[in-house]
């Protein structure tokens, strides 16, 4: 008989995050893999209007060695959390569908973080994406994080 347990207490806190971009990480690179990740993202958590975090669009099409290409399209937002002024960041996990990988992995989770550290067209530290995926028995099936080499994505604590 197994022990009961009750999972810890998360809230979400007021977040936005929407933009798109491309990660390039040479060391992901082989003779079959581009070593790249694109990522679109159109999300967002007002608790004095929303009664769950709202999820317009999340997507991650992976193209790197030592993770299952394809595309991670998400379904839901679980937890959605950001914080800081000078380059809020953001960090969001929940269940996401393989679109194309293959084979395709079932029960599919994400987690990702995305650090907003300039504004478009405006020099600076780039933006920074980090995701990882796993299958419903915790095997991990994509990951990558990076610098964004192009687009542009926006955080804001709302």
């Amino acid at each position: 008989m197994g022990t009961v347990s009750i999972p810890a207490f998360h809230v979400s806190s007021k977040s936005k995050a929407a933009g798109n971009g491309t990660v390039s990480i040479i060391s992901r690179q082989d003779a079959v893999s581009t070593g790249k990740f694109a990522i679109k993202i159109d999300v967002h958590f007002d608790p004095a209007t929303d009664a769950y975090p709202v999820l317009t669009s999340l997507a991650i099409k992976c193209d790197m060695s030592d993770s299952t290409d394809g595309v991670y399209t998400a379904t839901n937002i679980e937890l959605i959390n950001s914080y800081g002024k000078h380059n809020p960041t953001i960090t969001l996990t929940g269940q996401c569908k393989a679109d194309t990988a293959a084979p395709i992995p079932v029960g599919c989770r994400y987690w990702i973080m995305i650090a907003n550290n300039k504004q478009a067209g405006v020099q600076g530290t780039a933006d920074v994406v980090s995701f990882v995926i796993h299958n419903n028995v915790g095997t991990r099936i994509a990951y990558g994080s990076g610098p964004l080499e192009s687009g542009d994505i926006s955080v804001s604590p709302v």
